[in-house]
C-alpha cells in the first residue's frame, strides 16, 4: 500500500450481500486498498461470496492481512462490548481501522457500524458501495436501483425507509 492511500475494510456481511446479488466486483473501483482481514475471510464460507472473495484475492484487487497487535484486538473488542479471548470478524476488523492511517469500514453489521461512528471512523455499507459506483459509472442508476431490490430481497432487510432513501441516492448519484 501506498503512503497516504485509503484503506477499505470489507466487512462479511457486505461481501456476501453483493456477492448474493452478482455485485461484488462492485468493491474493486472503490478508492483505496481494499482489505479483507483474514477472521472476515474466514467467515464467508458458502457460494457464491466465497468464490467472489477467492476471486478477488487472486485478482490482486483484494488483500486479507493477518495479523494485528492483539492489544488493537482487545480495544476493539472493548469497544464492541465483549472480552472473550476469540475475537471475532468484526473485532478484528475494527483493530485494524484503530491502527490504520486512513481507514473507512464497510459494513452493514449494525454495532459495528455505531461503533465505528462513536470512534469517529468513517464507516459505509453495501448501499453506499452502490451509491458510489452510480458516482464513478460503473453502474447505470437502473441497474443499481434493481441491485438495491436484490439486495433486500436476498435477506439484507432494509427498511422501506433506508430502501426510499438509497433510491433517491442513486438518483443523486446520476446526475
Amino acid at each position: 500500500m501506498t503512503g497516504g492511500e485509503r484503506t477499505v475494510l470489507v466487512d462479511a456481511s457486505v461481501l456476501i450481500t453483493l456477492a448474493d446479488t452478482g455485485s461484488a466486483a462492485l468493491l474493486a473501483g472503490i478508492d483505496g486498498s481494499v482489505v479483507v482481514p483474514d477472521p472476515v475471510r474466514r467467515e464467508v464460507t458458502s457460494d457464491p461470496a466465497a468464490k467472489a472473495l477467492s476471486d478477488a484475492i487472486d485478482d490482486g484487487w483484494v488483500t486479507c492481512p493477518q495479523s494485528v497487535s492483539t492489544a488493537a484486538v482487545e480495544e476493539a473488542a472493548s469497544h464492541l462490548g465483549r472480552s472473550d479471548g476469540d475475537p471475532r470478524g468484526d473485532a478484528v476488523l475494527l483493530a485494524h481501522a484503530l491502527v490504520a492511517a486512513d481507514p473507512v469500514v464497510v459494513t452493514d453489521d449494525k454495532p459495528l457500524r455505531q461503533t465505528c461512528k462513536a470512534l469517529s471512523i468513517p464507516v459505509a455499507g453495501s448501499i453506499g458501495v452502490l451509491v458510489r459506483a452510480v458516482e464513478r459509472g460503473d453502474i447505470e442508476p437502473d441497474d443499481a436501483t434493481e441491485t438495491l431490490y436484490a439486495m433486500d430481497e436476498v435477506g439484507a432487510r432494509f427498511s422501506a425507509s433506508l430502501v426510499r432513501k438509497a433510491e433517491r441516492l442513486i438518483d443523486d448519484a446520476a446526475d
